[in-house]
């Protein structure tokens, strides 16, 4: 069986899977607070 490979494949795709879910929510951070902060702006202006 090529079990060994698949575990290998596989960790290496979960670590990958982490750095971008990483980096996502970095942007997510970096992103939402002002996007929110727009929101409520055009929630009062309406």
């Amino acid at each position: 069986m090529r079990s060994s490979k698949y575990t290998e494949h596989y960790t290496d795709t979960f670590i990958t899977f982490k750095e971008i879910m990483r980096t996502v929510s970095n942007i997510y951070h970096n992103c939402v607070p002002d996007k929110i902060k727009n929101r409520r702006n055009t929630d009062q202006l309406k």
